[in-house]
């Protein structure tokens, strides 16, 4: 279970109940089969931001300056994951670390690029289908720009 995976599930938990406590926090993941330590829930919870009221765990206010964003950017997900990325006539093939393939064609699919038709993910392997050659260059060397920035 990755980190970007498991913040989702916290911010879906939140969205849709109140959660008093951390531990609380900790045995909603379990029902969703995401085992956690305490150390990992509080570091979440720390990292993401949330607030801490008399009804429970919140997300931060958007408007507020001090708010933490709770989904990391595409540009910082692909630094991350990404290992290689090659283009095979109308797709665009990316190669992650083990795991994380899902993470990042998650993060394209958000993205709503124009010339991205859709992406397939399996383990540590993405195909980013494209209309033709030329709109798969073009996502291959827009991706390989936002690793570079």
């Amino acid at each position: 279970m990755d980190k970007l995976y498991r913040r989702n599930q916290i911010l879906d938990l939140l969205r849709s109940q109140a959660v008093a406590t951390q531990l609380e926090l900790r045995r909603k993941l379990a029902a969703r089969g995401i085992r956690v330590t305490q150390a990992t829930v509080s570091r979440d919870v720390e990292e993401m931001g949330l607030i801490k009221t008399r009804e429970g765990y919140r997300l931060p206010d958007a408007s507020a300056p001090t708010a933490v964003p709770a989904q990391p950017t595409l540009s910082m997900i692909l630094k991350e994951f990404l290992r290689e990325t090659r283009q095979a006539a109308n797709l665009v093939v990316l190669r992650t670390h083990p795991g994380n393939a899902h993470t990042v064609a998650s993060a394209l699919d958000a993205a709503e690029w124009p010339d991205v038709a859709g992406t397939v993910a399996g383990d540590d392997t993405i195909f980013v289908a494209t209309q033709g050659p030329r709109q798969a260059a073009r996502v291959r060397r827009r991706i390989q720009q936002a690793v570079k920035s």
